[in-house]
């Protein structure tokens, strides 16, 4: 339905291909079997993707007891040291991310309140150091398939309570919105974004593996994408709506079957429309010349022009509200887009190795496909590259219009986008020598495109 689905049909099957295929129905005993298998580093990098989209801790006073977020991240370090594991330069998104390091670096230095700057600089490195765990060590399609679909389970949580709450009040608007998990996503806006992100995975999640499931399990499964769009819907969020509509454009242009995909966009456009309370319809057709939209369209001015006063390094990387309120406004806020808080605080030259980090997201995901068509059975990786793409779309559009360069959806997507396409140079060189063709970057006659 969505993009292209390469279905390997063949007869040789190795054993880690196997082993892949009974995770791909989604039974418990099979992903528990799988997981007690894993290291120490595999469970707590898990772990934290948990701690950080379920938030328990923030939920239940009873285990708000230790920052159990970063408890995990320092734990799946040292198990990372320990287990003798290495991370090593593979891809341009390595050596950019390095790159944007050292402007931070230097933005931070050279910045107008270094003070704020370097007090921000841990969160920054957070983002670097969770990067480098879940690239270095969910590296095999098994890895991925689980922790993909921990991601997915936690994103439904998050968007069942919004439905929930939503249907509470009679799908009735509210300006504020519905939430998520209480840290990154207590707000409708961010709330917003993530679901725009859930929606492309989850779309190609279920698409790369239907097959294996029973009619009940895929009814199930489809909760996935139709809880992403209620959320999007109940969060109240016009950059959330935006962003849920350039993903949907995305599977239209990216699908090789354009009228089954057109009408499946048509039927969640008219469900979107029916659902929708009219005051946000009147917030969406106001769009560009009410209140809101007058003053983040003055900061967004304002940001441009502070980019071009410092356009090497910017003001200083998180300098923004300081900056601005001596300068500009003692009550502004922050520029609420994502590429002028970038061209502001880092210059163009932060500005210019974000867009390639940007850029290589694509090209990356490209690559893994082109890996993914190779192999035996490399429809779910296949998938999953398509759903990261899916994913950045809707982050990038969303983003035009709140400050979230430095929230998990960038970061933890660049993450993903890497593991899978080492997972898939993995699974590649797992093909045995009697499949030369394919290592040639050859693929054989033996599957069919769906």
């Amino acid at each position: 339905m969505i993009g292209e689905l390469y279905v390997g049909t063949g007869p040789a099957r190795p054993g880690h291909i196997a082993g892949a295929r009974n995770l791909y129905t989604l039974r418990l005993w099979s992903i528990w079997r799988f997981l007690k298998k894993q290291s120490a580093s595999y469970w707590l990098i898990c772990s934290y993707l948990f701690f950080e989209y379920v938030r328990p801790q923030s939920i239940y006073e009873s285990v708000d007891l230790l920052p159990w977020a970063f408890l995990s991240i320092v734990l799946c370090l040292v198990a990372f040291l320990v287990e003798r594991r290495s991370w090593r330069f593979t891809t341009a998104v390595d050596w950019l991310l390095a790159v944007f390091c050292l402007v931070v670096l230097a933005a931070s230095s050279l910045a107008y309140f270094p003070a704020a700057s370097f007090a921000a600089l841990p969160l920054f490195f957070s983002w670097i150091l969770i990067y480098v765990l879940i690239s270095g060590l969910v590296i095999t399609e098994r890895r991925f398939l689980v922790f993909i679909l921990s991601f997915l389970l936690y994103n439904l949580k998050m968007a069942l309570h919004a439905t929930r709450t939503w249907a509470a009040i009679g799908f009735a608007f509210r300006d504020w919105g519905v939430v998520g998990a209480p840290g990154w996503f207590h707000n409708s806006g961010e709330f917003g974004i993530e679901m725009t992100m859930f929606l492309p995975i989850s779309v190609c999640f279920i698409v790369a593996l239907r097959r294996y499931w029973s009619k009940r399990k895929l009814a199930l499964l489809i909760l996935l994408p139709t809880t992403s769009v209620i959320g999007m819907l109940a969060s109240s969020s016009r950059g959330a709506l935006l962003g849920g509509a350039a993903v949907l454009f995305w599977f239209l242009m990216r699908s090789r079957h354009r009228v089954r995909t057109l009408i499946g966009t048509a039927a969640v456009v008219v469900a979107a429309v029916v659902l929708l309370p009219n005051q946000q319809k009147e917030r969406l057709t106001s769009m560009g010349t009410d209140p809101t939209s007058v003053i983040r369209l003055t900061y967004w001015k304002d940001g441009i022009k502070i980019a071009n006063e410092n356009p090497v390094l910017g003001i200083g990387y998180a300098n923004w509200a300081d900056y601005y309120r001596r300068y500009y406004n003692p009550r502004g806020q922050l520029p609420h887009n994502i590429f002028v808080q970038a061209g502001a605080e880092l210059g163009y030259t932060g500005l210019l190795v974000f867009g390639l980090l940007i850029a290589y997201t694509f090209v990356v995901n490209s690559r893994t496909r082109k890996i993914a068509r190779q192999l035996p059975e490399g429809g779910f990786l296949f998938g999953m590259a398509n759903g990261l793409d899916g994913a950045l779309v809707g982050y990038l559009v969303s983003g035009f219009f709140v400050t979230v360069l430095y929230y998990p959806f960038f970061w933890i997507n660049l993450a993903m986008t890497v593991a899978l396409h080492k997972a898939a140079r993995h699974e590649f060189r797992q093909v045995p020598a009697t499949c030369p063709r394919e290592r040639m970057g050859v693929r054989q006659p033996r599957g069919q495109w769906v």
